[in-house]
C-alpha cells in the first residue's frame, strides 16, 4: 500500500506544499549564512589568511545558519495534529477523503518538506561558502 496514490492531484497538491516550504528555507538559509558571515568575519578572514578554503573558513558559520533555517519546520512539524491541523489534512478532508487518507497525504507533506529543505539548504549553503569573498557590514548613516 502506498502512502499516497500517484495522481496528478495528489502529485501537483504536494509539490506546490513542498516547494514553497523550501523556498522559505532557502531564504533564510542564505539571510542566516549572511549575518553570520558578517558578525564573524574577523575568524573567517583568520581561517582565509591561515591557507584554509572557503568551506572551512566558512564551516562553523554554515552549520549555525543551516540549523536556524530549519527551526522554523522541525517546530511546526512537532505541533502539528496537537497545536493545530494543517492545510494538507483539513484540505484533504474537505476534498473527500478519510482521516486515514488525510493523515498519510499529511504524513507525506511533512516528511517531503524536512527532506528538501535540508537538501536545498546544504545547496545553499555549499554555494555560498564556496566564495573567498566576505561580506562587510553596511553602514547606513
Amino acid at each position: 500500500m502506498r502512502l499516497v496514490e500517484w495522481e496528478v492531484a495528489n502529485v501537483v497538491a504536494v509539490a506546490g506544499i513542498v516547494i514553497g516550504n523550501t523556498m522559505s528555507a532557502a531564504t533564510l538559509t542564505g539571510r542566516n549564512f549572511e549575518r553570520s558571515t558578517v558578525a564573524r568575519r574577523g575568524e573567517i578572514e583568520a581561517w582565509l589568511s591561515l591557507g584554509a578554503t572557503s568551506q572551512v573558513a566558512h564551516q562553523s558559520v554554515a552549520q549555525e545558519s543551516m540549523k536556524e533555517s530549519l527551526i522554523p519546520n522541525i517546530d511546526q512539524t512537532r505541533a502539528t495534529g496537537l497545536v493545530t491541523l494543517p492545510g494538507a489534512f483539513v484540505g484533504a478532508l474537505l476534498g473527500g477523503a478519510s482521516p486515514t487518507e488525510a493523515a498519510m497525504l499529511q504524513l507525506v507533506v511533512l516528511v517531503g518538506i524536512l527532506l528538501t529543505q535540508s537538501i536545498c539548504s546544504s545547496v545553499v549553503i555549499r554555494v555560498l561558502s564556496g566564495s573567498p569573498v566576505v561580506p562587510q557590514e553596511v553602514r547606513t548613516s
